[in-house]
């Protein structure tokens, strides 16, 4: 068996506390020790298909001790493990794989399986091309590169279990109770839900169904503790008639993934008589602020560093000095992107993407710095504009974009505009922000929708917003 320090932890709670219940479900329950044998019986079964050890291997499998038997049977063949949504479609799956060199994939849309041979495995030749990764190199999370190809982020366990060690003693998380409404698989999931719950025996309870209200009842079926969700799933509990009600076990509710807006925190207090804690991480390098008072999601602000962590600001050229590139230092940061790495990310230090300010000790974001638009000479930042249009009566949601310019004239703005009322028209948006805005600043091309596309994940699902955007033809 490989040394690996989430392997060591799991086999010592399984033989400590093999009655533990690890994953709980309306009807049904997984104990530690029944995890433990699903894991044998998954190793034993990737190593008959022929995946070698130090091979990366894709586990695309759902919420529930599946996931874990997935994660911990890959780990102890010896394979270094790609985490990826089970959503994503085969076609995409394959060009993840092909990029990134993997040998095969374990795929279940189901969580939880009677047995190994209800988790498919598939192995695959990565042929020569398959890319290097350094002996330590357990776990391997997905991006996208500038130019939208997929690339893979590549961690120790070490940081993992650094990030894990840091986020429970900035939340102040002890023996917790959590619901796994979002994704083992993305780093948001994987960090606050899934090792916790491998490593100290966390009792993770899993919805079922696709009913909006499973996520409630899965609440209250486990006497949930700690909640974490997305901003999506607030807006869509507070849109109804009557909210359901949440159990009184619940102490701690984080939202990440995407901004929390003012409003929904204000209106889930005023609902549930409960903060929202902010979470502000990357995938390469965990968790990078926390809203510990609860109430910095009121100020659109995303909380302080996380124990441990350093977050500089560094100036950008043309975009004003108290600003700058989020740039984060951490024991939780990934070695490397790869196959290609870059110098955005390395040595515990990776460089986003995002411009933020500190006001009062908390970070608040200002947008992303790929995201500027140069308008006539001028950078603009969408952010300023978004903020405009969101102030405006009947308007829910704005997202801005540039569009790229036609040959001979200046790029434009483009805003996607999600509104509650019928009476609202693109015209009244535009005059709205011309009396507002610089006229290089005002939006040319308008189109009003319902709400904004979203992820799983809750983010904005930018391929959406371009599609929805498309086009010429302006105020629409």
């Amino acid at each position: 068996m490989i040394k690996d320090p989430i392997l060591d932890r799991f086999h010592h709670l399984a033989s400590r506390r093999p009655e533990a219940p690890l994953f709980v479900a309306a009807h049904r329950r997984s104990t530690a020790e029944e995890v433990h044998r699903l894991s044998v019986q998954i190793t034993q079964a990737v190593r008959a298909a022929g995946i070698e050890r130090e091979s990366l291997v894709g586990l695309a499998v759902g919420n529930g001790p599946g996931f874990a038997a997935g994660y911990l049977g890959l780990r102890s063949a010896g394979c270094r493990v790609l985490l990826l949504d089970t959503r994503t479609p085969d076609d995409e799956r394959k060009r993840i794989h092909t990029t990134l060199g993997s040998a095969g994939e374990l795929l279940s849309n189901d969580g939880w399986p009677r047995a190994a041979h209800d988790i498919e495995v598939r192995a695959a030749a990565c042929g020569e091309s398959a890319p290097s990764l350094d002996d330590r190199i357990s776990t391997v999370r997905l991006t996208s590169g500038s130019s939208g190809m997929p690339r893979g982020i590549a961690h120790t366990s070490e940081a993992l279990l650094a990030d894990d060690r840091a986020l429970r003693a900035t939340m102040g998380l002890t023996d917790e109770r959590v619901l796994a409404s979002v994704p083992l698989s993305h780093a948001y999931g994987f960090a606050s839900i899934f090792l916790p719950c491998i490593t100290l025996g966390w009792t993770v309870s899993t919805p079922e169904g696709l009913s909006p209200f499973a996520a409630i009842e899965a609440t209250h079926l486990g006497e949930v503790t700690f909640l974490p969700t997305v901003p999506a799933y607030l807006q869509a509990l507070l849109k109804m008639a009557e909210p359901p009600p949440l159990p009184e076990s619940v102490r701690l509710v984080i939202t990440a993934g995407a901004p929390l807006r003012p409003e929904t925190a204000d209106a889930f207090f005023r609902t549930y008589r409960r903060h929202v804690h902010v979470f502000y991480g990357a995938s390469e390098v965990g968790g990078i602020t926390y809203d510990r008072s609860g109430t910095a999601g009121l100020r659109a602000s995303l909380g302080a560093p996380v124990d441990g962590v350093t977050v500089r600001l560094e100036p950008v050229p043309g975009v004003e000095s108290s600003a700058g590139i989020v740039t984060v230092e951490s024991p939780a940061a990934a070695e490397m992107h790869f196959p290609k790495p870059d110098t955005t990310l390395g040595n515990g230090r990776f460089r986003t993407s995002d411009l933020g300010r500190f006001e009062g000790g908390e970070l608040r974001l200002l947008g992303r710095i790929d995201s500027m638009i140069n308008v006539r000479g001028k950078k603009v930042n969408p952010k300023e504009i978004e903020s405009v249009l969101e102030a405006m009566p009947g308007v829910d949601e704005s997202i801005v974009r540039g569009i790229p310019p036609a040959p001979g004239e200046d790029a434009s703005i483009a805003a996607l505009v999600a509104v509650s009322s019928r009476d609202v028209r693109a015209e009244q948006v535009k005059g709205w922000c011309a009396n507002r805005l610089s006229a290089h600043k005002t939006p040319r091309i308008i189109r009003l929708v319902e709400t904004i596309p979203r992820t799983a994940r809750g983010k904005v699902d930018r391929r959406q917003v371009e599609q929805l955007l498309k086009g010429n033809e302006p105020l629409t």
